[in-house]
C-alpha cells in the first residue's frame, strides 16, 4: 500500500510499505569507500550530492514487507548537476536497517536497479546491424556495499556490470529486440549468532544509453522477509 510520493525537483522518491568506491570523474564506480563516518547518512534527497554522500537516505526498513525507493533522473545527471558543477554520475542511495534481529533470527534484504533505457529493436536485416549495436552499448554498474561498524567503512557485498542483451524474434527476417539490463540482489543479514552484518546497505549504480548520455535509474530496497 504506497501511503507517501512526492516530487523534488526533477527525482522522484516514494515510500511505501505493506504493513503500518570511490566515483571517478567518469561516472564509473571506482574503488571501495575508505574510512566514512557513520554520520554520512545522507537526509533530505539532493540529486547532486558530490563524494561519497548519498543522494538519499531512506526511513528504516524495518517491518517485514517495508520498501521504499528514489528516482533520480538523467536530467539531473546529465544538466542541471553538471551546470553547477556537482558531475558525479553515480547514483548512491542508503538503506538503514535494524542493527539488531529482531526476531532472532537473519532478516533478508532485497536490492533492485531498474533503468529507463531506451528500447532497441528491428523489424527486418535492414535495421538489424544498428539495433544490435545501439543494444550492446546499453549497459549499467552497481554495488552493494553494507556499514562495517568495526573498521568503519563500506565494504563490497557484490559488483555487477551488464549490457543489453540481443534476442533475436525472428533470426530468418532479421526481427528481434534488446533485452536491456537491470538489477536484483538479496543479502541475508547474518554477522554472528549474536550480532547482523550491518545496520545500514549502500547501493550505488550508473546506467547508460546507447549514445552514452544516462538514463533515469530507480532504486528499491525492501526488507523480504526473515
Amino acid at each position: 500500500m504506497k501511503i507517501a510520493a512526492y516530487h523534488v525537483g526533477l527525482g522522484l522518491i516514494t515510500f511505501s510499505m505493506v504493513t503500518g568506491c570511490v566515483v571517478a570523474d567518469d561516472g564509473s564506480l571506482g574503488d571501495e569507500d575508505t574510512a566514512e563516518g557513520a554520520e554520512a547518512l545522507g537526509g533530505n534527497p539532493d540529486p547532486c550530492a558530490t563524494g561519497t554522500l548519498p543522494n538519499f537516505t531512506s526511513a528504516q526498513l524495518t517491518e517485514v514487507g517495508a520498501s521504499e525507493s528514489y528516482t533520480r533522473s538523467y536530467q539531473w545527471i546529465d544538466s542541471i548537476c553538471p551546470a553547477s558543477g556537482q558531475d558525479r554520475a553515480t547514483t548512491i542511495v542508503d538503506f538503514p536497517v535494524p542493527s539488531y534481529y529482531q526476531h532472532q533470527i537473519p532478516e533478508t534484504y532485497s536490492f533492485t536497479v531498474q533503468p529507463s533505457f531506451w528500447s532497441s529493436s528491428s523489424t527486418s536485416w535492414s535495421g538489424a546491424s544498428q539495433a544490435m549495436s545501439d543494444c550492446a552499448n546499453t549497459r549499467m554498474a552497481t554495488r552493494v556495499q553494507r556499514w562495517d561498524s568495526a573498521t568503519g567503512q563500506f565494504v563490497q557485498l557484490t559488483y555487477k556490470e551488464q549490457a543489453g542483451a540481443w534476442v533475436w524474434d525472428n533470426p530468418i527476417t532479421g526481427r528481434g529486440h534488446c533485452s536491456t539490463p537491470a538489477f536484483l540482489y538479496y543479502h541475508e543479514n547474518y554477522g554472528t549468532a549474536q550480532q547482523v552484518a550491518t545496520a545500514k546497505y549502500r547501493v550505488r549504480t550508473w546506467a547508460k544509453q546507447s549514445d552514452d548520455s544516462h538514463a533515469t535509474v530507480w532504486i528499491t530496497g525492501a526488507h523480504t522477509g526473515l
